[in-house]
């Protein structure tokens, strides 16, 4: 009579994987957006800074936020992985974080390619630059002068998203390195004595 509500097991497919990537960049055009009132803004009380501080600002920003949550969200991704894996929901699969990489940059990728053909290489640029925009000092910078550095930004979650997931599904956890690493001498010693 009634149909039993069938939950989610938690299982994240490679384009999902993709989607979570690729939000990150959408997450940066919302911090672009705040870094530019806040330093636009910083004129109203009085202070004045260079012209190219905005793309420094922005980028800075922009380049930590993405590199921050691409990690969190590929170690998390990873560590559930390895749960399901060990209750034998899933197989393993260790090209999968490579892939959802892969699949999260083909609109950046396009974006570029269209940057180097002539009659579309104005809007292929800007929409290049605001999708990466943790990487816009550098493409303001050099994109006459070396027009390949539009692909430059396509790599970081290439590198980053598959260590991080290996570090999730190992259990490696980098912060607790970082951050709660205690000298050897109070590891050997805890109360001080």
């Amino acid at each position: 009579m009634f149909k039993r509500k069938v939950e989610e097991s938690g299982k994240t497919t490679v384009f999902r994987f993709a989607c979570r990537i690729f939000y990150g960049h959408i997450m940066n055009i919302l911090i672009m957006l705040v870094v530019y009132f806040l330093v636009d803004n910083l004129k109203l009380i009085g202070i004045q800074q260079p012209d190219g501080m905005y793309a420094v600002c922005v980028t800075v920003v922009c380049f930590l936020f993405y590199l921050v949550y691409v990690y969190i969200q590929s170690w998390r991704i990873g560590q559930r992985d390895y749960n399901q894996v060990l209750y034998k929901h899933i197989e393993y699969n260790k090209w999968k974080p490579l892939a959802a990489a892969a699949v999260s940059q083909i609109p950046g990728v396009v974006l570029s390619i269209l940057g180097m053909i002539p009659p579309t290489r104005e809007v292929g640029r800007s929409f290049a630059s605001i999708f990466y925009f943790f990487f816009t000092w550098f493409l303001s910078r050099w994109k006459d002068s070396f027009p390949l550095i539009y692909f430059i930004p396509a790599l970081v979650p290439i590198l980053l998203a598959p260590a991080a997931y290996h570090m999730g599904y190992r259990g490696v956890y980098l912060a607790n390195k970082v951050v709660y690493n205690m000298p050897k001498e109070k590891k050997d010693n805890p109360k001080g004595k």
